[in-house]
């Protein structure tokens, strides 16, 4: 016997997390984003140049809010709210371990062709084949034979994922995951591709707006100069719903430049620079995006020190959070000990998080530099070497506010622990390169869950995750989060998960840091932007210029 869940399609209105427009009047020619032209147009900038516009190689969240425009999954997940996408509606088995999706005829390929459930085997076939080497395929392990697939032990035609025929698409999943519909709405790696598309163009695939089809609400009509222009997709299956004629997205790194813009009437949105926060209080909007910002600790590096527990634990005692965040970051922010978000939804009621269930214990946020002394001491003892012989070195990116960041945390270790801490500035692309191969000794890092669970946050601890930038493992970490995987009693899966966060803080495999704060000024007459603190900051699809 199945469960029968038909998706009920909401209103704009109904959608979770819409935000109306909250801004201040702008100089200059404030078009609310129309120009003389009299067309809907939203502009807005992102600091961090996406990396790819091929939905299976998304890894950041640049990448994923330009695929959540230009691509639509089987569902859409809007705010929290799990709508309907390419499937019209679905069916889960008792077990919870097979999914039935039918598709909607109507949903078409931006050049007319119907989108097929085979599109969909095809795509994520392609995201678990190790040829692909997508450095996100580790998201489709839930996936009947994903973990085989994707280490070359099975053929990808033997994942778990069948087209039964054109509108009808089978998925079966290793285990029960209560998070599965909300995860494939708005991760890009389980958009539908078609096939004949990207072997067309091969490496080139998505290598510019003309290299592709687009299944979503808008398509990309320019990728070129670091501006990303889209238009309505006239073949989307609900483009009466997309009010906007278009929306540019410019690549402008420093904020001040974007504020600036957004005074002179250039941009509709700009999220605000930490120093301009306190002029503008009273008309930003302010949110948690569910960003934790941490220190990478290269656990199983070439540095003997940063291998040592009691070392680690010093650096995390030696830590003053509430000073760090004054300093660096403006008292912006959410100062953090502990690794998770502590906005995700806990079990104990509708309201309640997992940040007040867990209880965790960790290290103070002012620190405790008596505390650091003694696992410093300890240290010095089992490594033979004295503080002062001990040096780490911080690799950021090379932006003024990185800069300011990791001087900040210099300063607080070598008065707290008398050791030498150096600075290695690179740019954002070989930062991620340097994390994923470990040529980093202690690095600045943020992680947006990729789904409303602890485990997004906690499988980067596991040995075998591709995003274990900390190369750190404990057989015990792997055994709790093993088994939160199959733990189908809600609070005892979550007392694995709350376990298993507490073996990481009592290692001292990462230094958290702090809970991301946003604040950022919109146009009155901007409406139905959505917030999402899983996946994706901002969501456009909605967006409409209200005169």
């Amino acid at each position: 016997m199945k469960k029968r869940m038909v998706a009920i399609v909401m209103t704009i209105a109904m959608a979770a997390s819409l935000v109306a427009g909250c801004g201040v009047p702008k100089s200059g020619n404030d078009d609310g984003g129309s120009g003389d032209s009299g067309e809907k147009v939203f502009r807005y900038g992102t600091r961090t140049e996406p990396t790819t516009l091929d939905p299976t190689k998304a890894n950041c969240i640049p990448d994923s809010e330009i695929q959540n425009g230009i691509t639509e999954g089987l569902v859409r997940n809007v705010g929290g709210e799990v709508l309907p996408g390419v499937a019209k509606e679905w069916e889960v088995s008792e077990d919870g371990l097979v999914y039935t999706f039918h598709l909607n005829e109507d949903a078409k390929w931006s050049d007319g062709e119907q989108i097929k459930a085979q599109d969909f085997v095809y795509s994520w076939q392609r995201l678990m084949n190790p040829e692909t080497a997508a450095a996100y395929a580790y998201i489709g392990e839930y996936i009947k034979n994903g973990v085989l697939v994707e280490k070359g032990k099975m053929d990808p035609s033997e994942l778990g994922v069948a087209a039964k025929d054109d509108v009808t698409l089978e998925v079966t999943l290793e285990h029960p995951t209560s998070y599965f519909l909300k995860m494939i709405g708005v991760q890009p790696q389980f958009v539908p591709l078609r096939q004949d598309i990207v072997e067309k163009y091969g490496a080139d695939f998505a290598a510019d707006s003309e290299k592709n089809v687009y299944s979503g609400p808008f398509v990309l009509t320019s990728s070129k100069n670091q501006k990303w222009v889209f238009e309505p997709n006239e073949n989307y299956w609900d483009k009466d719903s997309i009010k906007l004629d278009r929306v540019e997205l410019s690549y402008i790194q420093n904020q001040e430049t974007q504020l600036a813009m957004y005074e002179n009437g250039e941009l509709d949105f700009t999220e605000l620079p930490k120093v301009s926060v306190e002029k503008y209080k009273d008309k930003a909007v302010q949110y948690k995006n569910g960003n934790t910002d941490y220190f990478y600790i290269n656990c199983d590096g070439t540095n003997p020190a940063l291998k040592n527990v009691n070392f680690r634990l010093a650096l995390n005692y030696g830590f003053d959070r509430n000073t760090y965040n004054q300093l660096a970051s403006e008292g912006i922010g959410a100062p953090s000990n502990v690794f998770t978000f502590r906005g995700l939804k806990g079990v104990d009621s509708d309201d309640s998080t997992y940040g007040e269930e867990s209880k965790l214990e960790s290290y103070p946020l002012d620190g405790d530099n008596d505390k650091a002394k003694e696992y410093l001491a300890k240290a010095e003892e089992e490594l033979g070497m004295k503080a002062s012989d001990i040096t780490v070195e911080i690799t950021t990116t090379d932006n003024d506010a990185a800069k300011k960041q990791a001087e900040v945390v210099q300063e607080l270790w070598v008065k707290a622990l008398g050791i030498n801490v150096t600075i290695n500035q690179v740019t954002y692309a070989e930062m991620l390169q340097r994390h994923r191969t470990g040529e980093f000794e202690i690095g600045w890092g943020g992680w947006v869950g990729d789904y409303d669970d602890p485990y997004t946050y906690l499988e980067l601890f596991k040995t075998d995750c591709p995003y274990n930038n900390s190369n750190y493992s404990n057989p015990k970490v792997d055994e709790l989060l093993e088994a939160s995987q199959y733990e189908t009693d809600p609070k005892k899966r979550q007392e694995l998960l709350v376990q298993a966060e507490q073996i990481v803080l009592d290692e001292g495999a990462v230094l958290p840091q702090a809970e991301r704060e946003v604040y950022y000024l919109i146009d009155d007459d901007v409406e139905g932007l959505v917030t999402y603190y899983v996946g994706i900051n901002y969501d456009w699809r909605y967006v409409d210029i209200v005169k």
